[in-house]
Order: C-alpha cells, then sequence, then structure tokens
C-alpha cells in the first residue's frame, strides 16, 4: 500500500487590468516564484483579463498584494 501526501488545492479567480503579453511577462516572475502558487494562467480574451491560480492555500490577499506592488489591479472574482 502507498502513501501519498495529499495537499488540498485552491482555485482563486481574479479580475485584473493585465491586458497584453508583454504585461503578462512583467508579472510571471512575481507569480512564477510565490510559494504557495502551483500554476496559473491570464485570458487576455476575456473582458475581465481573468487570472486563475491554483494554490495551497485559500488566501487571496498574498496575490492582489504582488499584482498591485507590479503596478496592476487586482480584485478577487467571486461567483
Amino acid at each position: 500500500m502507498s502513501h501519498h501526501v495529499y495537499k488540498e488545492e485552491y482555485v482563486l479567480v481574479f479580475r485584473t487590468n493585465v491586458k497584453n503579453k508583454r504585461h503578462v511577462k512583467s508579472i510571471s516572475p512575481l507569480l512564477d516564484g510565490h510559494t504557495s502558487i502551483i500554476k496559473w494562467n491570464i485570458d487576455l480574451g476575456d473582458i475581465d483579463n481573468v487570472l486563475r491560480v491554483e494554490a495551497t492555500q485559500p488566501e487571496c490577499a498574498p496575490v492582489i498584494a504582488l499584482l498591485q506592488q507590479a503596478g496592476y489591479a487586482c480584485e478577487e472574482l467571486t461567483d
């Protein structure tokens, strides 16, 4: 019998003003370097430029702070 360490994942969704690939490139190191972010993507085709983050923590504030420090608007999208 194998024992797997199960980490819970959370999907966090945000509205941003990240509008193009240059903007995405500028925030990539911040999001890639964050320890609780597993993976992320931005839908540049969506009117809200939606940032979708898969994370090990349910808190949105650290992601919002990262984008705001980089000069972008970011707010949580709720259902």
